[in-house]
């Protein structure tokens, strides 16, 4: 059941809109919590960030259309840089740091599952350059097919790493029912307009007591309620949906799933990109990787307190 309250063309942004009840309750009432701006590219007009009064749930409201939202993500969007745009300098450090990541998702992902095996079917939904199925096969041996929506990603990781890799959604692929172990959406679910359409089709395809793996920006860190609008991982309106722990598990409970775990974590020198924002300066993704070395200087002095400056959640949920 869509939760669209209302559409209307924005003269501020220049684009279609809708007004929407709240994702996880329905309910219509909110609150202001602060207005935000697109920071990365600059397009014009303000978002409101509003706080469900029943539940809680952090959101953009109005948000784009969905027809509206190919627009905020073009081909120049960092998430869509491939290995070799890396300058050559750089990529001995991009490489510790992805290989690390992965790992660090491997490892909150089996402290739920206990060690995946060779014969595990995994699905990663927005898997961008499959980093992360990259190094399950690497370590565990079993080989997942990774689900994107960009057709250069797609066909980067098929013509250069030779793994599986489907385009679209994961309601598009079609999977059969019952038939994935663990289906994981690292950095996307906060992208999606309806969260509802996509964690009921994980629940479908998982078999019974599988696994849902979902990394999302924490919205409760201390970078988040310092930096506010300026806080790197806003990204408002690519992001559209701010879960916390308890907005999540009511979230993924009325989609057939119990939480079992979440794990906050931080990125050593991430908080630099927000300090980067907070002074007014505006990132340009012709000089993205300038950008990248300027922020990890920055954000250097809190690397020792990376524990104490979580930037994301990590939870895992078991299909009841």
């Amino acid at each position: 059941m869509s939760n669209i309250v209302r559409t209307f063309e924005s003269i501020e942004h220049g684009e279609a809109q809708e007004e929407i009840a709240c994702p996880v309750c329905g309910s219509a009432d909110s609150e202001l919590a602060f207005m935000a701006k697109d920071r990365l590219f600059g397009r014009p007009g303000g978002y409101r960030l509003v706080r469900c009064t029943e539940c809680t749930l952090l959101f953009v409201n109005p948000r784009p259309s969905f027809a509206a939202l190919g627009a905020h993500y073009p081909d120049n969007y960092f998430a869509y840089s491939l290995p070799s745009d890396v300058p050559g300098f750089f990529e001995p450090l991009i490489q510790w740091l992805t290989r690390g990541i992965s790992l660090q998702r491997i490892k909150y992902l089996e402290k739920v599952t206990g060690r995946l095996s060779a014969d595990t079917q995994i699905v990663d939904v927005g898997c961008g350059i499959n980093s992360l199925l990259y190094w399950l096969k690497k370590k565990r041996g079993c080989e997942g097919t990774g689900v994107d929506f960009k057709p250069e990603v797609v066909e980067w990781v098929r013509s250069q790493l030779g793994m599986p890799i489907e385009q679209g959604t994961l309601q598009d692929v079609g999977f059969d029912e019952g038939s994935v172990d663990v289906v994981a959406m690292t950095e996307y679910l906060e992208h999606e307009s309806d969260p509802r359409v996509v964690l009921d089709e994980a629940q479908r395809v998982l078999k019974p007591g599988g696994h849902l793996a979902i990394e999302i920006p924490d919205p409760t860190g201390w970078p988040a309620r310092t930096f506010k609008s300026t806080w790197w991982n806003l990204d408002v309106p690519r992001h559209l949906v701010f879960f916390d722990p308890d907005t999540l598990g009511k979230m993924v409970e009325q989609c057939g799933f119990e939480l079992v775990s979440v794990k906050r974590f931080g990125i050593p020198f991430y908080v630099g990109t927000s300090i980067y924002q907070a002074l007014g300066l505006r990132y340009s993704a012709r000089f993205h990787w300038a950008f990248l070395l300027l922020a990890g200087v920055m954000g250097a002095p809190f690397a020792p307190f990376t524990p104490l400056t979580p930037e994301f959640l990590y939870a895992v949920a078991r299909k009841k």
